[in-house]
């Protein structure tokens, strides 16, 4: 008799450089945890997590001064968020997308390394839906 195949289990997909699927929070936390090492402070790297209904959560890591996250539905489709920090911080919050592409966010989008970290243990938790941990504002 033949037993079907394991299903695979996937908390999230946690993409940077290559793609890897957790499937527990503590692999979550260990993969993102490897990235942030490598990340050097005056380059910090978007990371993209999926979760399985195909909704993408982008998290900016690797800077001293907070994460910012952005969230895009499973369609792709708007509305999109990002999170929202100090709203009355001004400049500019400099990342790099896919390790060299050179992008930028208001400085209000910045938000507290454990405060980010909380949104992405929400977001991987949740069937589908905006995490709690932080404010959202559309863009």
């Amino acid at each position: 008799m033949a037993f079907p195949a394991k299903a695979e289990i996937m908390l999230a997909d946690v993409t940077w450089r290559s793609k890897k699927n957790v499937e527990t929070i503590g692999e979550l936390d260990a993969v993102l945890d490897a990235i942030s090492r490598e990340v050097s402070p005056e380059r910090p790297q978007a990371v993209d997590i999926g979760r399985a209904n195909g909704d993408c959560l982008t998290l900016v890591i690797g800077a001293k001064s907070g994460c910012i996250l952005n969230f895009v539905a499973a369609s792709g489709d708007p509305p999109y968020f990002a999170s929202v920090g100090d709203p009355a911080a001004e400049g500019v919050f400099t990342f790099f997308v896919a390790e060299d592409h050179h992008s930028e966010a208001p400085a209000w989008q910045v938000v507290s390394h454990a405060d980010a970290r909380q949104a992405v243990h929400e977001f991987v938790s949740l069937p589908s839906g905006l995490p709690r941990a932080v404010t959202w504002c559309m863009t």
